[in-house]
């Protein structure tokens, strides 16, 4: 194996691995407050139960108020501060609401 092919090699692992979902650091029985913040998720939308890539609320002039993954004409008034994250029994349900960075959610098994 040519060098370079092993730097790639380690470099494409090191890169999944950093996407996997299943990092249990996180846990869902932690309460979060809304817009928590953590590197590799993103923000907590505490009355959504997820990790998006935006605040709560974020104001886009283009598209309006983001909250819970999609974008609105008004800003979302809840009641609910703080939550636990959504438990799912797949990973591929989970990776929905994580942001990963610019990195997809689906992993190739193709060269």
């Amino acid at each position: 194996m040519k060098k370079s092919s092993a730097v790639m090699l380690v470099i494409s692992g090191a890169l999944l691995t950093g996407c996997d979902s299943s990092d249990s650091s996180w846990g869902s029985s932690q309460t979060y407050t809304n817009n928590h913040f953590m590197s590799g998720r993103g923000y907590y939308h505490a009355p959504f139960h997820g990790w998006y890539p935006f605040p709560y609320n974020h104001y886009d002039t283009t598209r309006g108020y983001y909250q819970g993954g999609s974008y609105s004409t008004a800003p979302h008034v809840s009641s609910i501060t703080a939550s636990k994250p959504a438990v799912s029994s797949s990973a591929s349900s989970r990776s929905s609401s994580i942001y990963r960075g610019g990195f997809s959610g689906s992993r190739s098994s193709g060269s």
